[in-house]
């Protein structure tokens, strides 16, 4: 599976982006915010992971951005963030989210999600 991690601490993007590969994923990863969007024309994730806090734009904004960019053929977007409040969580939906992980994250869980929607090709 394709999976596009957006955080802008480098170390959160390092470790998950390990912990993907070492399931078999592609990754691309980006700290930045106003990347993400040429990140998803390029790589074409079938998942992102975003961060909802990041500067310039947050992530309620990119996945806002997203879905009506692409639709129904938007990536399937999760939110992974340290915010776990029942208000951001319903942002977090209203803005265009499939699913919302709280930091810190359980490694197996996390990929047990990703394996969800993972194509039985990969």
């Amino acid at each position: 599976m394709r999976v596009l991690i957006a955080d802008d601490d480098r170390e959160a993007v390092v470790r998950l982006g390990i912990l993907l590969r070492s399931e078999g994923h592609q990754v691309w990863s980006t700290q930045d915010s106003l990347e993400v969007g040429t990140a998803v024309r390029e790589f074409k994730p079938q998942m992102v992971l975003l961060d909802l806090e990041m500067p310039e734009r947050d992530g309620f904004q990119v996945a806002e951005d997203l879905c009506r960019d692409y639709g129904p053929d938007c990536p399937v977007l999760v939110a992974v963030t340290g915010h776990s409040t029942p208000r951001d969580r319903a942002r977090a939906k209203a803005s265009g989210f499939h699913h919302f992980v709280a930091k810190p994250y359980d490694p197996e869980e996390l990929l047990s999600l990703v394996a969800l929607f993972t194509p039985a090709s990969s």
